[in-house]
């Protein structure tokens, strides 16, 4: 009876067993489904990509090429109190093996940095919702072919709404002065980055070889500059060594003066202090000892003036020969210094133009290859009215080459409803799929340009380099303090959450100049390369 009661309980228990496995796998299969249910698109580009809009909204990313074809992936930006703030950015290094400096060294492929704070956009897991501790994840493939269609500098807008751009004309948006190149160049072909690192920003001119040949003469500027700026080095470098040891000698003179300025004083004083005892002396005896010692003292203060006077000699000719050695440095070090700025200035005019008019600070500013330009006041009428934020990208050239497409987005204002009290809620941060998003309404951008009145400087110097990936950006904000060295503009919307900003401090921009002239120059950093590890599935981004 016992042998037949506890095969029944066994069986009882395989039952049951076997019941909660099928109940455990009729749950897991449709979560598996459901992480499959949208494929990662194929790329469809036919060139670089111009921008990159991230709708925080429907969780998805939309990446555009100049002649406005998209390719879009569902995303997962930063969860509550971590939230991809919304904004303005642009790429500001790349790295396909990059791991996180702030989690736990968490694997991060296919890395576009955003800010150097750490905002950026890279591979990475997908729940369908918000998730992130202020990045922006991409899926897998789309992150690595992406990676190589966008570069250093393409601008990716942040916004709440889902929102395409729109093709817009307007005189406030800068034409290109004549080309006054001939048109011999070989238009080029787009390429991709490839596995050396990223590419540098190149405009795409294949159909434009009067332009081409316009950007191949300036990079000869900028190739002859740099030579003059490479050549002045080693000149620089001799007389640099020929300083320090100018330096060294007029160091060990100095202390040798010192040392016999301090024996002359001492034997000065022995000589002092004798004559006072000589007159004082009450005695012959006392005199004649003091007048024997006296003669010891003047010839020791004879030999000390002797020496002191030899180690003034010789300080005297080591301060100037190293007066010469450093007017020698100066003079070398103002030519290396003129020659290595006029590369840069030949370089920057290669490279597009940003400019940032805002009416918070009633001012417009010009960053070239990252690095600021100038800024002036600027006339925005009705200034006590906001104007909106929109982005404007000259995306390509028309006509004969003397015009430039552009487009817009507009940042929509933010709805007294959009957000739920701890932000998104879980049903609004699910996706909505492959909808084609609205476009910009260009009526509202050409009134926010026809409030603007540009300073005539600006627009002169402005439109020698209007280069395809050239933008303006119209805002009632300032720059965010993300904007500083080796960045273009970052422009962040106040009134919406930024988390992801605040929880990280600014870092030093860490970059590898390599090649400062032809190359990517500006921030191929983090150089490390690591073997590929298993991530764990519950590791954090």
């Amino acid at each position: 009876m016992f042998r037949g009661t506890f095969v029944t309980i066994v069986q009882a228990f395989l039952l049951v067993a076997a019941l909660a496995t099928a109940g455990t796998s009729a749950v897991a299969e449709p979560r598996n489904k459901t992480a499959r249910k949208a494929p990662e698109p194929e790329v469809t580009l036919t060139g670089p990509a111009v921008l990159a809009v991230v709708s925080l909204r429907d969780q998805r990313i939309s990446v555009y090429d100049a002649a406005g074809n998209a390719v879009r992936a569902r995303v997962s930006s930063g969860q509550t109190d971590y939230e991809t703030p919304v904004g303005i950015y642009s790429i500001l290094q790349k790295n396909k093996d990059h791991y996180s400096n702030l989690y736990d060294d968490a694997q991060m492929p296919f890395m576009q940095r955003l800010t150097w704070s750490g905002i950026a956009l890279h591979a990475g897991a997908l729940p369908g919702y918000p998730a992130s501790h202020g990045c922006v994840r991409l899926p897998y493939n789309y992150a690595e072919k992406i990676f190589g269609l966008a570069k250093i500098g393409t601008r990716i807008i942040v916004a709440r709404e889902n929102i395409a751009p729109s093709e817009i004309s307007h005189p406030l948006l800068f034409k290109p002065t004549a080309s006054g190149a001939q048109a011999s160049a070989t238009p080029i072909g787009y390429e991709p980055d490839s596995e050396a690192g990223p590419a540098p920003f190149m405009p795409d001119l294949r159909n434009w070889p009067e332009r081409q040949a316009l950007l191949e003469q300036l990079r000869a500027v900028a190739s002859t500059k740099a030579a003059e700026a490479d050549a002045a080095a080693p000149e620089l470098d001799e007389l640099k060594k020929a300083l320090k040891e100018r330096e060294a000698a007029r160091a060990k003179t100095a202390k040798a003066l010192k040392r016999a300025e301090k024996a002359k004083s001492k034997a000065d004083g022995w000589v002092a202090s004798v004559a006072k005892r000589a007159a004082a002396a009450k005695t012959d005896r006392a005199r004649k000892s003091a007048e024997a010692e006296a003669a010891k003292a003047a010839a020791a203060a004879e030999k000390a003036a002797l020496a002191f006077n030899d180690a003034k000699t010789k300080d005297d000719a080591a301060g100037a020969e190293l007066a010469q050695a450093t007017d020698a440095f100066k003079v070398s070090d103002a030519v290396k210094r003129k020659a290595t700025e006029a590369a840069k200035e030949a370089r920057r005019k290669t490279l597009p133009v940003s400019v940032f008019v805002s009416l918070k600070t009633q001012r417009v500013y010009v960053r070239q290859g990252h690095e600021a330009v100038l800024d002036s006041p600027v006339s925005i009428a009705n200034a006590d009215i906001p104007i909106g934020t929109h982005t404007f990208t000259a995306v390509d050239y028309k006509g004969n080459g003397d015009d430039v497409r552009w487009n817009v987005v507009t940042l929509l204002p933010r709805q007294a409803d959009d957000f739920d009290d701890d932000g998104y809620s879980r049903s609004r941060r699910t996706t909505s799929g492959a909808d084609v998003p609205p476009q910009t309404d260009v009526v509202a951008a050409k009134a926010a340009l026809d409030r603007i009145t540009l300073p005539p400087e600006i627009v002169s110097k402005v439109s020698q380099y209007v280069w395809p990936g050239s933008s303006i950006i119209v805002s009632d904000e300032e720059m965010s303090k993300e904007t500083g060295e080796a960045t273009d503009f970052v422009v962040l919307i106040s009134g919406e959450p930024q988390g992801g900003i605040k929880k990280r401090p600014r870092q030093q921009p860490n970059y590898y100049q390599y090649d400062p002239y032809y190359d990517d120059y500006y921030y191929y950093g983090d150089r490390r390369r690591r073997p590929q590890r298993y991530t764990p599935f519950f590791s954090f981004w």
